[in-house]
């Protein structure tokens, strides 16, 4: 699988900037920067800088730059490798890169150098996830928690899981090899209690990589209501400015309106929707259906009714479109006037009102708690599509053990359900053998990442 040809790209982004950066790897790399690169000094040694010009195959100079050396395996890629730091022109950077092509390289796939680094046991998956998510991270917050999972700080969990599935393995070889003898000091019970540590951590693990693609991809937040109960004003007082447009006529937004808010660290983005109620028009009608597109795509919901005014049709229906929804906020705007409406008894409302700007810290902090709960930075991490699968095949492989345990199946059938298990597990860090899946792991990088 580990293709050592050379491969560079504009590792600084093909943007104009002051410096431009071109990042090269792979085996004989070192020798190509001898063919073009014209320093005072031609032996190259690691982790220094040098100071030259490139030059093209009729002497001509193409740019005055640095280039810093790194030698295999400590480097990036765990490869020779070096990085050309150029003047940050659009026209230089491309000439330059053009040079390094045209003399054994080839042009760098997106997130190639990560894989390679992978490949060469430099970092595993979660390091790889963390790089992503280094580049991309919206908040400090999700800064530090990338920072953690690239030095390795929150994979307590994984540890854990690996060292009881490996007790596990080693303690049913044990019966396979003497099964004359019950050389194990493990009965049924001890080996069901670990299952169940098992399928608890994978739960865990799974309910963290939740919490992470809290952090680093959003979350998106339905504000949903009748019409002028006060939904544009509340996004307006959630983000600090007048993104939508308030009146007092009904049925002002007939579109979706979003705004993006940085929660304590976790990116929102708000959706203030138009008014549910029986529509009037064609335009309304859109409107309401969008509405509903946006609450069945919803991670929290945002139901806000007119405390001022009695509970009516209109209201009872969003009531029923809530009812069965996991996470909801019930909103009461208009606190600072009479309150007429009535609720049942087991809603817990948070009364606000835009108007006196009351109560809206009050509903950031549960939205906040209600998108934490039972939150340990120091365990959230970020997961890939292809990983979260792995944890719950896991899951259902832990279950399908605990019941061949039960059944006192061969401890030989069970040996091919442990390593199958294990497995699952090792995918989470790196144990991939199809190329096709491993391409798709970082394909989303950046080229010269």
């Amino acid at each position: 699988m580990i293709d050592d040809g050379i491969i560079a790209a504009i590792a600084s982004g093909y943007v104009e900037s002051a410096i431009g950066i071109i990042r090269v790897s792979g085996k004989n790399s070192i020798e190509l920067l001898k063919k073009i690169f014209y320093p005072k000094k031609n032996t190259f040694e690691p982790y220094k800088i040098y100071h030259g010009f490139l030059k093209d195959s009729n002497q001509k100079i193409v740019d005055e730059v640095l280039v810093s050396v790194f030698k295999s395996p400590h480097s990036y890629t765990g490869e020779d490798s070096f990085e050309i730091n150029c003047h940050g022109g659009l026209l230089i950077m491309q000439n330059v890169l053009d040079l390094v092509l045209k003399n054994g390289a080839r042009l760098a796939l997106p997130g190639e150098f990560t894989k390679r680094a992978f490949l060469n046991d430099k970092i595993d998956l979660l390091q790889a996830n963390a790089i992503v998510n280094l580049i991309k991270a919206k908040t400090q917050k999700a800064l530090d928690i990338a920072f953690g999972q690239l030095l390795k700080k929150n994979t307590t969990i994984i540890e854990e899981l690996r060292e009881k599935i490996i007790f596990l393995m080693a303690e049913n070889e044990v019966l396979i090899d003497h099964p004359e003898e019950d050389l194990s000091d493990v009965d049924l019970n001890k080996r069901l209690l670990i299952l169940n540590e098992i399928t608890k951590l994978i739960q865990k693990l799974l309910k963290f990589s939740e919490k992470g693609k809290y952090f680093f991809e959003g979350v998106n937040v339905a504000i949903i209501g009748k019409p002028n109960v006060g939904k544009s004003s509340l996004l307006n007082e959630l983000t600090g400015h007048n993104r939508a447009i308030v009146t007092d006529i009904p049925g002002t937004t007939t579109d979706i309106v979003s705004e993006t808010l940085n929660l304590n660290g976790i990116p929102i983005k708000i959706l203030d929707t138009a008014g549910i109620r029986k529509h009037s028009n064609k335009i309304e009608y859109l409107g309401i259906k969008k509405s509903h597109e946006a609450i069945d795509e919803a991670d929290i919901i945002i139901a806000v009714f007119d405390s001022s005014r009695i509970l009516d049709k209109n209201d009872e229906d969003i009531l029923n479109i809530i009812k069965n929804k996991k996470n909801v906020l019930i909103v009461l705007n208009k606190s600072d006037l009479k309150r007429k409406l009535l609720l049942p008894l087991n809603i817990d409302p948070i009364e606000i009102s835009c108007t006196k700007k009351t109560g809206i810290n009050t509903l950031k902090s549960r939205l906040y708690n209600m998108l934490i709960e039972d939150y340990n930075e120091s365990e959230v991490v970020s997961l890939n599509t292809s990983q979260i699968i792995a944890l719950k095949s896991a899951l259902k492989h832990a279950k399908k053990i605990k019941k061949a345990y039960i059944d006192s199946l061969d401890p030989a059938l069970i040996s091919i359900d442990l390593q199958q298990l294990a497995d699952y597990i090792e995918q989470i860090i790196g144990k991939i053998e199809n190329e096709d899946i491993l391409d798709n792991v970082f394909k989303n990088f950046c080229v010269g990442k």
